[in-house]
Order: structure tokens, then C-alpha cells, then sequence
């Protein structure tokens, strides 16, 4: 037998689904990272699937885009949900006013609703005057040590976005800034872990040559190694690669 719900019972139980909602699309972010097998620098799709499911698991949003101010003061907007996303950006990025701006630059969730825009932003608010988009919200995101960025929700209603709202949009701005830093540390490590193998290799190569022009000359170590650096700096080719001619050399003659 079903039963009515009060007005606050039927408030907290919306609060949960959205909250849920959130949880799940968090941890298909997980997966997706968990499964991942190469580190990538690539963060435009990441970007992407986050303004989707920011979109999707935050009532009232209908575009999502993010901002990405670099260090020169350049602003761009590298992925969205909507075509329509880049020319409200764009618009920002020409008048210099607006709430994705803000929030990068005060690193604090701006909320405004389309009758407050002339007061508080009349360039922009003329601009945008015509695009259909009423309620607007945005989070700051940092993207790197000197990139910051927000993440940016429009609404074509004016209902103007919930206090809930602005909490979720920063735990995906939270958990996408963890990701993309991890990103980038599996990078640099996997970039580390490339030269170290390389000059591992380098390493066995040179000893070889300086083996050889050891048993070939009849000279000592030190002698050796010096013999190759000073071909090395005759001809401006890396020490390796003197190395490795040696070893071919030697190789092709046997």
C-alpha cells in the first residue's frame, strides 16, 4: 500500500538519488583509470566525459563546458557538451566578464541567474542576451601548477542553480583535478622509467666498446673511455652512439 511522502521526506530522498548519482558516475571515472594500461597526456576526453556527467547527474544543467585559462591569460574552452558552450565562452573570453572568469580567477563557485548578469557583468550580459541560457554556475579547476580553469553548468531555466548543486559540481572539479594530477605523474614516471632503460643500455654498449678497444689496442680501462670521449667530442655524436659504431664495427667483422 503506498503512502504519501512528506514534502521534506520527498526533499531528502531527491538529495540521495543525486547524491548516488554522483557516487556512480565517480566511480566509473575509477574504472575507467583502474583499467587503464598506458599513462596518457591526452586529458581532452577525460575532460569531456566529466561535462557529461555533470550534465546528467545535476538537475536543471543542459550544457556543461570547461574553461581553461593558460598562462599568458589566454582562455579557451577545450571540451563542452554543446556547440553552444563555446560561443557563451567565447563571449566571455572577448568581453572579459563572466562567471567561468571569475571562478578561475577567484578559485570560488560563482552561481548567477540571467536578471543578475547586467548589474554585475553588463558586457557580457549584452552578448548573451539572445543565446536562451538563464541560470549559470561554475567551479574553479586546476589543470596544472600555472593552468587553471573552471568547470561551467548553463541552464535554460531560471530557476537558478541549488546550494546541492554547487557542493556536487565541486566534488567532480575535486576528483577531476586528482585524476588529471595522477595522469600526469603516471607520465613523468613512465617517462623516467623510459630514460633510465635507456641509458641502462647506453651504459652496456659503452662498456662493450671500451672492452674492445681494450683487447684491440692492448690499453687499459681508463685509457679506453677516454679514447671514446674524445671521439665522441671530435665529431659532436654522443657517446653512445661512438659506442655502439665500435660495436657494430666489431660485430660485422667476426
Amino acid at each position: 500500500m503506498s503512502q504519501n511522502l512528506s514534502p521534506d521526506h520527498e526533499l531528502d530522498l531527491d538529495v540521495i538519488a543525486r547524491v548516488d548519482a554522483v557516487a556512480s558516475a565517480l566511480d566509473q571515472l575509477r574504472v575507467r583509470f583502474s583499467v587503464a594500461r598506458q599513462p596518457t597526456t591526452a586529458t581532452t576526453p577525460f575532460l569531456e566525459q566529466l561535462c557529461r556527467w555533470a550534465v546528467d547527474t545535476i538537475p536543471g544543467a543542459h550544457m556543461a563546458g570547461i574553461t581553461l585559462v593558460h598562462p599568458d591569460g589566454l582562455a579557451t574552452t577545450p571540451a563542452c557538451t554543446d556547440p553552444r558552450v563555446v560561443d557563451i565562452d567565447a563571449d566571455q573570453y572577448r568581453t572579459g566578464q563572466g562567471p567561468c572568469l571569475e571562478a578561475a580567477a577567484t578559485r570560488t563557485v560563482v552561481r548567477v541567474k540571467l536578471d543578475e548578469l547586467p548589474e554585475r557583468w553588463p558586457d557580457f550580459a549584452a552578448a548573451v542576451r539572445s543565446l536562451g541560457v538563464r541560470s549559470y554556475l561554475s567551479a574553479p579547476l586546476r589543470l596544472a601548477e600555472d593552468h587553471i580553469g573552471a568547470l561551467n553548468l548553463y541552464s535554460v531555466d531560471g530557476h537558478g542553480f541549488s546550494d546541492l548543486d554547487a557542493a556536487l559540481l565541486t566534488i567532480y572539479t575535486t576528483v577531476g583535478e586528482t585524476i588529471i594530477s595522477l595522469s600526469r605523474d603516471l607520465d613523468r614516471a613512465h617517462h623516467d622509467l623510459s630514460g633510465l632503460k635507456t641509458a641502462m643500455e647506453n651504459r652496456g654498449v659503452i662498456e662493450q666498446a671500451k672492452g674492445a678497444l681494450m683487447a684491440s689496442r692492448g690499453i687499459d680501462e681508463d685509457t679506453a673511455f677516454a679514447s671514446l670521449v674524445d671521439a665522441s667530442q671530435r665529431e659532436n655524436v654522443k657517446l653512445a652512439a661512438i659506442a655502439h659504431r665500435i660495436v657494430t664495427s666489431l660485430d660485422q667483422h667476426r
